[in-house]
């Protein structure tokens, strides 16, 4: 009770709200007449404001000049806690609409991803657009193909390199640079200091990445080492899973194996070179390009994205 009783106090001895609006507004343009234009109201208007603030402080608040005003000491002292407090209430109110326009939003967006980008970085990060929008469904499908073949069936996709076509429009996303990656237990057992260690190492392949080693290891100045072994999987989720258990080296797409990493189940030995594949690029279906939950999903990929794309470490 005593809590509420000083609150309602506290807010008993603010200065007159109308009149801090018009006074932050002088400050900026120096002149009655510049913040009478912006606040759509008559320089007498704003002049009366700014007597009632400073008959409330008891002081004044700006030096009149014949060709506008400047702030007292006491008037810039007031400005720069009265800019502050309009900031953060600018920030709240931003934070609240956006927030209300989340709840708002609603409907279906269908997504349609190479397998690997959806276990390794879409499915790890899907929460937090669950979270954004509760009301949108996402239905993700994956596949190689490329997505002018799909037709309608899907909405938005991740690939990589762009892609061309009628009723499609490709935006880059992230870049997908490359680096030899492996589990911590097998670099204990076999060390790996520099290029010249993969030579004891069993180096992992897919299907689908088959010349990556032979691109890394040329831009590494090494393009005729001879690893101990070689293993090929069909696919990319194979191929790293088969590195976190300890069974060789990938040469890893680095927004892949980020979550990775970050547990610890793999480690880069090498910090360079890092080889840059074709970037993911986000596919867009033009028909449902405007629809509010695709938007809202274009939105939410493309921050991600950027977020994570800060200069990597390797361990």
């Amino acid at each position: 009770m005593g809590r509420d009783t000083d609150t309602t106090k506290e807010r008993g001895r603010l200065p007159p709200l109308n009149g801090l609006r018009n006074f932050e507004a002088v400050a900026r343009h120096g002149s009655f007449a510049g913040a009478a234009t912006e606040l759509h109201v008559t320089h007498w208007a704003v002049g009366k404001q700014i007597r009632l603030l400073e008959d409330w402080f008891g002081l004044p608040l700006f030096e009149r000049r014949p060709r506008g005003v400047v702030l007292t000491d006491e008037g810039a002292a007031l400005l720069n806690d009265v800019s502050n407090a309009f900031e953060r209430l600018g920030s709240a109110a931003a934070r609240l609409r956006h927030e209300e326009f989340t709840r708002r939003v609603s409907g279906i967006v269908r997504v349609n991803v190479l397998a690997s980008f959806a276990l390794c970085w879409l499915l790890p990060r899907l929460a937090d657009f669950q979270a954004r929008y509760p009301d949108i469904e996402v239905r993700v499908s994956t596949t190689s193909r490329k997505l002018r073949y799909i037709g309608d069936a899907f909405d938005i996709g991740v690939r990589s390199g762009t892609e061309q076509g009628a009723g499609v429009v490709s935006r880059a996303l992230m870049a997908d640079l490359r680096l030899p990656a492996c589990s911590p237990a097998l670099l204990r057992q076999r060390p790996i200091k520099d290029v010249a260690d993969l030579r004891h190492q069993t180096l992992l392949h897919s299907a689908s990445t088959r010349a990556a080693w032979s691109h890394w290891l040329r831009e590494a100045g090494a393009p005729e080492l001879q690893a101990a072994r070689h293993a090929e999987f069909d696919h990319v989720n194979l191929q790293l899973a088969a590195a976190v258990e300890g069974l060789g080296v990938t040469l890893a797409s680095l927004p892949l194996i980020g979550r990775d990493i970050a547990l610890g189940r793999l480690v880069c030995p090498i910090a360079a070179p890092t080889w840059r594949s074709a970037d993911y690029t986000l596919v867009i279906n033009l028909d449902r390009g405007g629809d509010d939950a695709v938007k809202a999903f274009e939105q939410w990929i493309t921050m991600v994205a950027s977020q994570e794309a800060a200069p990597f470490e390797p361990h």
